[in-house]
């Protein structure tokens, strides 16, 4: 797109009142044909939050950027996306649904007549479980979206197949720009943290509903094919030395792999690769170099750790990544935000699985219970 003095047309005087209003302007020159403010002061954050609503209002979007020390706020026009009603969402929320439930019936006793009796709430509350943690991690994206003012899709659930993967998770499409760099570590950091919580209320339920057997009987099933060992989350652990009567290990229904399938994505969305919400959370602390390669060590630990397939999709997609720069990337993250970034790895620490392979047989005793 090329641009000039005629693309702002009538709307020139408005603009250059807008930005004057808030900010002390130097300068306004064409830079490319971009009309460019150069800024006198870099506390920018609350000022150009204003901006952006104010032109937003008329057609424009404003752009801070850092040019050799100096802070040039450019002004671009923009057309909001057209939105569309789509019946996807619920299409494929639908289908989401059955091929959770038919996993669930699969985990409480295998295939066969349909489901009756404790086998069939136990597939309902495996369901229940399942979908709750997707939808909570997806509401808390788009509660934040909300709040921050970017207009953002409803979740479009991707169903799985039952036996291996129920579901591939839920996405929500966002379709309005980020303004700062606070906004992008909200939006990233809302939906692992509502889904933590949820997998934590049905971790807990989890450990109400196991039954508490002797380590040999374990043992013994696991030699029979009866029951599965799955390597343990942290946070798992540390459960399992609140609820164990005594020295006795949890069997648990299959809303006990809902919750440790909660943990799994939650970790897995925590680390900094584009596709995931971690991108967004290091993205906004970070340089678009540095998080690259931070995307690329994030792969390695997959691979190293058992996520044989994911890590090398990973790897396919950071060929050509995306940067996820907002507006104003002259603006830090804030110290409330800088803070809680302890949290987001202390999250990532106890919720981390390290799945079969050659490095769980090396560490496989520090993760018994």
């Amino acid at each position: 797109m090329i641009l000039g003095p005629e693309s702002y047309g009538d709307r020139l005087e408005a603009i250059n009142n807008i930005v004057r209003a808030h900010l002390p302007v130097r300068e306004a020159v064409y830079v490319e044909g971009v009309l460019t403010f150069k800024i006198m002061t870099r506390e920018i954050k609350e000022s150009f939050k204003k901006i952006y609503s104010e032109l937003s209002r008329i057609g424009f979007v404003p752009v801070a950027q850092d040019i050799e020390g100096e802070v040039l706020l450019k002004v671009y026009p923009y057309t909001a996306p057209e939105r569309r009603r789509s019946r996807w969402p619920l299409v494929l929320f639908i289908i989401t649904v059955f091929t959770v439930f038919i996993d669930g019936v699969i985990r409480s006793g295998g295939i066969g007549a349909f489901p009756a009796g404790p086998r069939f709430w136990e597939a309902v509350a495996y369901t229940v479980g399942v979908l709750s943690i997707i939808g909570i991690h997806e509401l808390g994206h788009k509660i934040s979206a909300w709040q921050d003012r970017i207009d953002s899709s409803l979740p479009y659930f991707i169903p799985g197949i039952p036996g291996v993967m129920p579901t591939f998770g839920a996405i929500i499409f966002q379709r309005g720009p980020i303004r700062n760099r606070d906004d992008l570590f909200d939006l990233g950091v809302s939906g692992p943290i509502a889904g933590f919580l949820a997998s934590l209320v049905v971790m807990v339920f989890a450990f109400q509903q196991a039954e508490w057997v002797e380590r040999r009987v374990v043992e013994e099933l696991v030699r029979r094919g009866e029951v599965s060992l799955l390597p343990s989350p942290l946070i798992f652990n540390l459960a399992n030395n609140i609820f164990s009567p005594g020295n006795l290990v949890p069997i648990f229904p299959a809303v006990g792999f809902a919750a440790w399938l909660g943990m799994v994505v939650t970790s897995l969305n925590l680390l900094p690769v584009w596709q995931l919400d971690g991108g967004r959370i290091f993205r906004s602390l970070t340089s678009f170099k540095r998080y690259r390669l931070l995307s690329f060590i994030s792969v390695g630990i997959l691979f190293l750790t058992g996520y044989y397939y994911l890590s090398l999709l990973l790897l396919f997609f950071l060929m050509t990544p995306i940067d996820f720069a907002p507006l104003d990337m002259v603006s830090p993250l804030s110290k409330f935000r800088k803070i809680s970034f302890i949290g987001v790895v202390l999250m990532l620490v106890v919720t981390f699985v390290i799945l079969p392979g050659p490095l769980l047989g090396l560490l496989s005793p520090l993760l018994r219970f």
